[in-house]
């Protein structure tokens, strides 16, 4: 019966980390991938991780558009971060549940169909995708969160 309990308390440990980890902001690279419809931007996302899923290649995107920026594509426009990195700690709360795995963010990126890219690589996958994100929209959301200043708030 000790066995039995010591083999239950060591499988319950396990699953309790492997649910922790499924929150968290996987490894991801961005560059940009050319210009998309106003208030767009496309994006080029790459994920590495065991097991990469949409919402992982869309949560990575939209926080990339949002605190990281993304270098230039071909035609050498660079998209500025919307927010500094500092608001993500700041607005801690806000963030985690917006950037959760089913959180509000899937709903301002879109992948372009006919784009997506799989490595297989020695620590996992490197997928990556072409993301269409809503800028715009995404905007209004955060300024009203208060993690991005309003544009018009510096006149």
């Amino acid at each position: 019966m000790k066995k039995f309990l010591n083999l239950l308390l060591l499988l319950l440990m396990f699953a309790v980390t492997a649910f922790a980890k499924g929150g968290e902001m996987p490894k991801y690279d961005m560059t940009g991938a050319g210009s998309g419809n106003e208030g767009m931007v496309l994006v080029k996302v790459f994920v590495y991780a065991k097991t990469v899923t949409d919402q992982d290649l869309k949560r990575a995107a939209v926080h990339g558009v949002v605190f990281r920026g993304c270098t230039g594509n071909n035609s050498g426009a660079i998209q500025p971060a919307m927010a500094s990195p500092e608001s993500e700690n700041s607005h801690a709360e806000f963030c985690k549940a917006f950037f959760a795995s089913d959180g509000e963010c899937q709903n301002y990126a879109t992948i372009i169909a006919g784009s997506y890219e799989r490595v297989k690589t020695q620590k996992g996958l490197k997928c990556g995708a072409i993301v269409q994100v809503s800028k715009t929209a995404l905007r209004k959301v955060l300024e009203k969160a208060g993690v991005v200043r309003s544009l018009s708030s510096g006149f």
